[in-house]
């Protein structure tokens, strides 16, 4: 089926200093030169040559691009273009943690600021091709299997009782031992949505191969950037990675940008399969509104 997706990051783009600070930790080390010295001064690299940009930084042209890539850009080019889009801003919200004794009305500022900055970056940096592909599978498979750890399993109920909605067969099974006996015994045209924000969680890497290891397609949800789970799905959705903080508050932003995404997942297939979905969405409701009246 074609699919046809509305340009949605053209007017919200995602801040690429927060996508740097977020990732600075995990880059080679060539690589963090460029990215601190992005940090340092990001007005002034609007205006560099990449050989300015990797002399300021003590790296090399090629770490330049490197790191372009690493971010999820194409190249230089497009990094300066997204910072003085950045730069020129009107108004700009972004990460903060918890500091002690803050008053009620501080500890909301900060939590609806992470909120909308992580929102923002994950619209901003959302594959477009991935999601219709996303969409694509999901349309095509029995059975469709969901699952994470800890507040991530959130994630792959809300998963499971989306597409149970949409008329699929769509489960969330909170043993491992018994979704692996389901790999092996159910369909073999089904797929298995892992969800973890790190993308290294053992639990889900060991289920990632078990389904392939059966035949099933596999999405994956995780934070942006490189690690084990991305590298192993079919189809591979991120989020936006806020910084590490002490008390963890940019974590609930995170846990946020992951329903989003499948909320703009699931619309997004709701929309193209709009008449199927309002049939199987009126036969749900007719079916929990008998079981209240029982």
């Amino acid at each position: 089926m074609e699919y046809i997706i509305t340009e949605v990051a053209t007017y919200i783009m995602g801040s690429v200093i927060n996508r740097i600070q977020g990732m600075l930790e995990e880059l080679p080390k060539s690589e963090a030169k460029v990215g601190r010295a992005i940090l340092d001064d990001p007005s002034k690299i609007v205006k560099m040559s990449i050989h300015e940009l990797a002399e300021c930084s003590g790296a090399s042209g090629a770490a330049v691009i490197r790191f372009c890539h690493s971010i999820g850009l194409e190249g230089f080019p497009e990094l300066k273009m997204k910072l003085s889009v950045e730069l020129v801003k009107p108004e700009k919200t972004g990460y903060y943690d918890i500091e002690p004794n803050e008053d009620f009305e501080e500890i909301t500022r900060k939590l609806v600021s992470n909120t909308v900055q992580t929102l923002n970056d994950t619209v901003g940096q959302l594959d477009k091709e991935k999601v219709w592909l996303a969409c694509d599978m999901l349309q095509q498979a029995d059975t469709i299997y969901a699952y994470g750890v800890g507040a991530s399993w959130l994630i792959a109920e809300d998963i499971a009782q989306k597409w149970m909605r949409a008329g699929k067969h769509a489960v969330a099974i909170a043993d491992p031992h018994i979704l692996a006996m389901a790999f092996a015994a159910g369909s073999k045209n089904a797929l298995f949505f892992a969800i973890s924000n790190s993308g290294e969680t053992s639990a889900v890497l060991q289920l990632a191969d078990e389904a392939q290891n059966n035949g099933l397609q596999l999405i994956s949800l995780t934070r942006f950037g490189q690690n084990k789970l991305k590298q192993k799905a079919d189809v591979a959705l991120e989020t936006s990675r806020a910084p590490e903080t002490e008390l963890r508050s940019a974590a609930t932003s995170s846990r946020q940008a992951q329903f989003l995404v499948i909320d703009i997942l699931f619309y997004f297939y709701a929309s193209h399969h709009y008449e199927d979905m309002i049939e199987q969405i009126r036969a749900s409701r007719a079916a929990t509104n008998r079981f209240r009246e029982s």
